[in-house]
Parts: structure tokens; C-alpha cells; sequence
């Protein structure tokens, strides 16, 4: 059994409300926010593009140094707070609310540190939030990764000037 890949994307897991008990079976993943990304509520990608907002973002907070990430488990109808999370703004997460999930058919426990992690792009076919990070740099984080260094980041992919 591979116990270092990230699960397949469609790998599907069942777990159940705590207050309710209704059962949920749906894929899972992680999705992410850093601190200052959600600047691209303001705009759409055809008004600005991910080099434009990096230049902004950087200049605002990834100049700073490292920039916090926020973690997230998504799956049909869930989105919650990421268990083992080094920075939860709201102190809870999917285990408050759900049992521990299982791989459907073989009762696998979930391991949190394999699930796959969402793309953000930011182009003209998509505008997630944050994801002038990805689509201009290609970076993005390994799973519940708690900062972003930007400066890092941006040298390595030999952006602003390093």
C-alpha cells in the first residue's frame, strides 16, 4: 500500500454529522488561503491579471516575509476548518463537526497529510480567490504547510526583481 502519495481526487470518503448523524460519502481535499489573498475579491481576471495582483500582494504583505496559510476540507457540501491546522481563525474544524472520515468500500482511515490540495488559478477561464499565487509563480503549498515565504517563492521562480 502507497502511504506517501496523495490519494487519487476522486477517492471517496464516508463520515457522518455529529449533530445530526446523516452520512456523508464525497471526495475530499484541501483548499487554501494566505494571508492578504482574498485582494482578488475585488476583481475578476479579466480586469487584472495574477502577475498585476502578485505585484500588489507582494508589495502589501509578501514583502513582510512569510505569510500565514489557512487550511480548509472541501468536499460536496463541506467546507471546514482543516484538522491539525496551525492557524484556524475560528478555533473549530471538520472534526468538530464530522466522525473521522473512511475511505469508501475499504474503511481506510483518512490520513490529512494525503489529501490531494486544490488548484487556484487565476486566467481567463478561471478566478479562484488566491489564485494569482499559483497561476503566476506555480507554486503552491504541500499540505497544511502553515506559511508561505514569499520572498522565497519569488526567487525561486525569479519574480520581483531576484
Amino acid at each position: 500500500m502507497d502511504t506517501y502519495s496523495p490519494y487519487p481526487a476522486d477517492t471517496e470518503w464516508t463520515f457522518r454529522s455529529l449533530q445530526g448523524g446523516h452520512e456523508h460519502a464525497t471526495p475530499l481535499l484541501l483548499s487554501w488561503e494566505v494571508n492578504g489573498d482574498p485582494i482578488t475579491d475585488d476583481f475578476t481576471p479579466d480586469e487584472i491579471t495574477a502577475e498585476e495582483l502578485w505585484n500588489r500582494w507582494f508589495s502589501e504583505i509578501g514583502k513582510k516575509g512569510e505569510a500565514k496559510i489557512y487550511w480548509f476540507v472541501m468536499g460536496s457540501g463541506t467546507f471546514e476548518g482543516a484538522p491539525f491546522a496551525r492557524h484556524n481563525p475560528i478555533g473549530e474544524d471538520f472534526l468538530t463537526y464530522f466522525s473521522w472520515p473512511l475511505r469508501a468500500g475499504t474503511g481506510e482511515r483518512l490520513n490529512f497529510l494525503r489529501l490531494p490540495v486544490r488548484d487556484k488559478l487565476w486566467n481567463e477561464k478561471r478566478g479562484d480567490k488566491g489564485g494569482f499565487i499559483q497561476q503566476h509563480t506555480g507554486w503552491k503549498p504541500s499540505p497544511l504547510q502553515p506559511f508561505l515565504d514569499a520572498e522565497t517563492i519569488a526567487k525561486a521562480a525569479g519574480l520581483n526583481g531576484f
